[in-house]
């Protein structure tokens, strides 16, 4: 009868296979252990707001930009303003909101501008964001 028959023995390579998946198993679950025991609270972004270059557009001047995230924090609907001209009185302000800026990485946009910035201060900076 079938009860009768013995299986093979398990191979060696069988045996090796079992033990890597063991051994990658036990590796994922004390990864995800140390997070969930010692994982770093929530950080608040760092933004930095850098122009990359100025170019002429049909509607006046288009200022580009990177926002970078120099923490692991992420911020959601970042808004982000350009000013031309004094810092007391400004010739011109511009803004923009970045859906998105993950945690250490950057994202662009731009600033739409009538003046043509080049030759005047330009300051950039990141007003506000959300936590997502």
């Amino acid at each position: 009868m079938a009860s009768d028959r013995k299986s093979p023995p398990t191979s060696a390579l069988e045996w090796i296979a079992a033990g890597l998946g063991l051994a990658g198993l036990l590796f994922v679950v004390a990864v995800i252990g140390r997070e969930a025991l010692t994982g770093e609270t929530a950080q608040l972004p760092v933004l930095e707001v850098r122009a990359e270059r100025v170019l002429p557009n049909a509607a006046g001047f288009v200022v580009e930009f990177e926002v970078v995230n120099r923490s692991s924090g992420t911020a959601a609907a970042v808004e982000i303003e350009g000013q031309i001209g004094p810092e007391a009185n400004p010739v011109e302000t511009s803004s923009a909101t970045l859906d998105y800026v993950a945690g250490d990485a950057s994202a662009k946009g731009g600033l739409f501008f009538k003046h043509d910035p080049r030759g005047q201060r330009l300051a950039l900076r990141a007003l506000g964001f959300q936590t997502p």
